[in-house]
């Protein structure tokens, strides 16, 4: 089986460390703190932040927080588990390239230091891999966001009508 998992919060703890960052540079600033614990997202009304300070937070962070990412509880032992019963194992990650200096070799060093094996690492510059699916032929991807799993659903869906009018 040819398994896709995404890397930020599927297999390294990437939201919880940003958030950590986030509240040490917001004390920094102003020290108000989150100030909507029930946003949908960090980047979305958590905190006080206009979307400039923000892109400007990832750019100058993003790089130095990738480098100290642990791995998600179980998630080295399932991926092994998975390539020890002959499956093949694609990290498909979109990793910005504005907020990364080289987004490959951070995203490289990271993965080896967590001592997160796979069969090959694949960077995108969206969020939507439902290219990088249907060239790799994977059988089945994981994501954390229901947005990109939505995309994927109705590429999938679109590859199996396609195939039966043939």
């Amino acid at each position: 089986m040819r398994i896709g998992l995404d890397i930020d919060n599927v297999i390294l703890n990437t939201d919880s460390l940003i958030l950590e960052e986030m509240i040490k540079e917001d004390k920094r600033k102003r020290n108000k703190g989150i100030i909507n614990e029930n946003a949908p997202y960090i980047f979305s009304g958590m905190f006080d932040w206009p979307k400039e300070e923000i892109e400007e937070f990832l750019i100058n962070n993003m790089e130095k927080i990738a480098t100290k990412l642990k791995k998600v509880d179980m998630s080295k032992e399932y991926i092994d588990k998975l390539l020890e019963e002959g499956n093949q194992v694609y990290l498909i990650s979109n990793r910005a390239y504005s907020y990364y200096k080289n987004p490959l070799k951070t995203t490289k060093e990271n993965l080896k230091k967590n001592k997160i094996n796979y069969t090959e690492l694949i960077l995108t510059n969206t969020n939507d891999k439902s290219k990088e699916c249907k060239d790799l032929k994977i059988d089945i991807m994981f994501d954390d966001r229901a947005s990109n799993c939505m995309k994927l659903k109705k590429t999938k869906y679109q590859l199996l009508l396609s195939k039966n009018k043939i």
